[in-house]
């Protein structure tokens, strides 16, 4: 007996967009760290505080860091998507919400970045 997907099972089972979103999302914090912040080998705020103000200084190259550790992030939950969502119809779409989430704090925490450099 074959069901028939209607609703929202339909489109959780559908969730490839989301996953374009975060690499898009990925590409555009990037590409604004390269072309907005000019990192360097000079000195740049890494962490700001709204309380304490700057609290890291380091190499502005470090800034990389932030779009590379949202892509090992997507890509741990890409491979944890491919693996569950034949057997867990909730959870495989949740890693990919969960990955676009990641993915627009890390552009905002970028673009804040980008104010204060």
């Amino acid at each position: 007996m074959k069901f028939e997907q209607t609703g929202l099972s339909k489109i959780f089972s559908n969730v490839w967009f989301l996953w374009a979103l975060c690499l898009i999302f990925n590409i555009i914090t990037f590409l604004f760290i390269f072309f907005k912040i000019h990192p360097g080998n000079q000195s740049m705020a890494l962490r700001y505080n709204f309380i304490a103000g700057v609290e890291w200084y380091g190499r502005g190259k470090n800034l990389y860091f932030i779009p590379g550790a949202g892509f090992a992030i997507t890509l741990v939950n890409f491979v944890l998507f491919t693996s569950i969502k034949q057997t867990q119809k909730f959870f495989a779409p949740l890693t990919a919400f969960i990955s676009l989430s990641v993915q627009i704090l890390l552009l905002a925490a970028v673009l804040f970045l980008g104010q204060i450099n």
